[in-house]
């Protein structure tokens, strides 16, 4: 190496954290901020705000996850398989993240395809497009955390 060269070893985990940030770092935007925004609105244009804010989440989301899911698989080829040995923690671990992100994916998926009708009804407490939302910010940050004992766990 010419000293210019950034090893694979140290690329593919950025690549993943940055991916991961944009995936969960969208859905804590919409949650906290532009939810929050949209309900103080009047009828007519809180539903466009919230249609937008769902499209704004949807193209991200669909660009981020499948990147973070990717780099996320190299990176633990990339280090070698033999600490994720079946029964090790680190193998426990990474079984969980992979459950719980394909959890997200799915959540997020039911809220750009099923539930968006929803977002009619912003200020009703039993809206699912809301609740997913707020699921998969709560699997995200637990997805988050895995990832760092992961990291001290296998790496």
């Amino acid at each position: 190496m010419d000293g210019k060269e950034i090893p694979l070893q140290t690329f593919i985990p950025w690549v993943h954290v940055f991916a991961f940030s944009i995936w969960l770092g969208a859905n804590l935007f919409v949650l906290g901020l532009w939810w929050p925004a949209g309900r103080g609105l009047p009828p007519g244009p809180r539903l466009e705000v919230l249609r937008r804010a769902a499209g704004g989440l949807n193209a991200l989301v669909a660009a981020a996850a499948p990147v973070a899911v990717v780099s996320g698989l190299a990176g633990a080829f990339l280090h070698g398989t033999a600490q994720f040995a079946p029964g090790s923690g680190a193998f426990l671990v990474v079984a969980a993240k992979a459950v719980l992100t394909a959890v997200m994916g799915l959540n997020h998926g039911l809220q750009a395809f099923r539930y968006e009708v929803s977002l009619e009804h912003p200020l009703d407490g039993r809206n699912p497009w809301m609740r997913l939302l707020v699921v998969n910010v709560a699997l995200g940050v637990v997805v988050l955390l895995l990832g760092l004992s992961l990291r001290r766990l296998a790496l």
